[in-house]
């Protein structure tokens, strides 16, 4: 797959991933998320349920984030 097709699959992730991320936070059940996503980006509804399941996996660079650290004691 050439580098460029690969960066634009990358950003059609990261954006679905960011809606899906935003759509839970505005307080949409899940399986309402996964049935507009799917029809949106063209991709299973088991893909969407899987890819939910290990956004703890994928979140902070979605959201171009670190995750918090705690403070060091001295």
């Amino acid at each position: 797959m050439p580098q460029r097709a690969a960066a634009t699959k990358k950003m059609e992730l990261y954006s679905r991933r960011r809606e899906m991320y935003r759509l839970h936070i505005a307080e949409l059940q899940i399986s309402e998320i996964i049935e507009r996503l799917s029809v949106k980006y063209r991709v299973s509804k088991r893909v969407l349920w899987e890819d939910w399941q290990k956004r703890s996996q994928w979140v902070y660079d979605v959201f171009d984030l670190e995750p918090a650290q705690a403070p060091r004691s001295t």
